[in-house]
């Protein structure tokens, strides 16, 4: 969810889906597989008083996972004080707090600096503007640390002498696409929490094979997660769908483990300490496809399961090659994993309709007698 002003919403720009709200929802899109969705509650020429009037009743209805707050052009122009200013903004965190979510996962942008541009004349002199552009960011950035909120300055690229022609928005005050793409750019590494959203969406059984092939990775002296190591963790674990689905075919962590051992080389447990393993690309490429898999699913969350269809819908590395060899297709996979999870359900419906009826019979005995 986006709160803000022109700059969040993206005024001159030909394309909405230019802002840089819309640049990172596609992002995270497109690095996690997650169907994100943009609440954009930006609109031009608002300020702070404005946002808790209008913007925030809306955004108390909603259940955002992410938050960015970029507010503030608007009072500088209208000559709002220091104090007025932090007044507002102490209300808009507050009730931003009181979403539930993770401090980290609310991102407070900076205003950028307008007043160099000759669309900006009417407003004041551009030192004052700069000036008070500069003490309201103090003021959101000293306001968003008291709260343990992330803060990213754009102020200092918006100040870069950039000849490109679409830096600015036709209308000559806002920000174009490539300036857009810029403050994208600037939040993307700098937000911690924007990414970590993801992790929200796994299953304890996804994360346990997931902790489990971080520790064979280890075990094994690699210094890399490959599609081995995930193999390895989602046979370990037997109480999941896929688990259950390995053994039946006899997949098991002795066969497998055996495997590797041949192929790669026995560990040395006598050897140098692994202190960091690092997921290689075609694993996070596995684990994009998982999150995609759950979604095209209707699934709540990424289980375990979905890891394994990632592994052979990827199809390269040697996690699918074992499979394969094992007699695992992807078409035949599927259909067990939904065999499968519909006898667990059909037992889970059987259990509660059991335990009703048990109950109904216990309370007419007592009616009875």
């Amino acid at each position: 969810m986006a709160l803000g002003d022109s700059y969040t919403i993206g005024t001159g720009l030909a394309d909405l889906a230019q802002n840089f709200p819309s640049l990172l929802a596609s992002r995270l899109r497109e690095e996690t597989g997650i169907d994100v969705a943009l609440v954009n509650l930006g609109v031009n020429g608002y300020t702070t008083a404005d946002l808790i009037r209008e913007e925030l009743p809306v955004a108390r209805g909603l259940r955002p996972e992410l938050v960015t707050i970029l507010i503030g052009a608007n009072d500088v122009v209208q000559g709002s004080d220091d104090a007025a200013y932090r007044t507002h903004l102490t209300e808009i965190y507050e009730t931003v707090e009181h979403f539930g979510l993770a401090a980290k996962r609310v991102l407070v942008v900076s205003i950028p600096d307008f007043s160099a541009l000759p669309r900006a004349a009417p407003f004041g002199a551009p030192s004052d503007l700069r000036a008070r552009i500069d003490a309201f960011n103090r003021v959101a950035q000293s306001e968003a640390a008291s709260r343990g909120f992330a803060y990213v300055d754009i102020t200092s690229s918006s100040r870069e002498d950039n000849k490109r022609g679409d830096w600015l928005a036709p209308d000559g005050l806002h920000p174009g696409p490539a300036q857009h793409q810029a403050i994208a750019d600037r939040i993307d590494p700098a937000w911690a929490g924007w990414r970590s959203v993801q992790w929200d969406r796994w299953s304890p059984p996804a994360r346990r094979v997931l902790a489990q092939a971080q520790d064979e990775a280890k075990t094994l002296h690699h210094a890399y997660i490959g599609t081995e190591h995930l193999l390895l963790g989602l046979v370990g674990d037997t109480e999941g769908t896929a688990g259950q689905l390995l053994k039946r075919r006899r997949v098991t962590y002795r066969r497998v483990r055996k495997i590797v051992d041949q192929v790669l080389g026995k560990s040395n447990d006598g050897g140098t300490a692994v202190s960091q393993t690092i997921p290689t690309t075609r694993v996070r490429h596995v684990l994009r496809i998982a999150c995609k898999e759950a979604t095209a699913a209707g699934a709540d969350s990424v289980g375990a399961a979905h890891i394994l269809l990632a592994l052979m819908v990827e199809g390269e590395g040697m996690a699918p090659q074992v499979l394969s060899d094992m007699g695992l297709t992807l078409a035949g996979a599927r259909a067990d994993i939904d065999r499968l999870e519909h006898d667990v359900a059909a037992t889970h419906q059987a259990a509660e309709q059991g335990g009703w009826a048990a109950a109904i019979g216990r309370w007419l005995d007592r009616r009875g007698r």
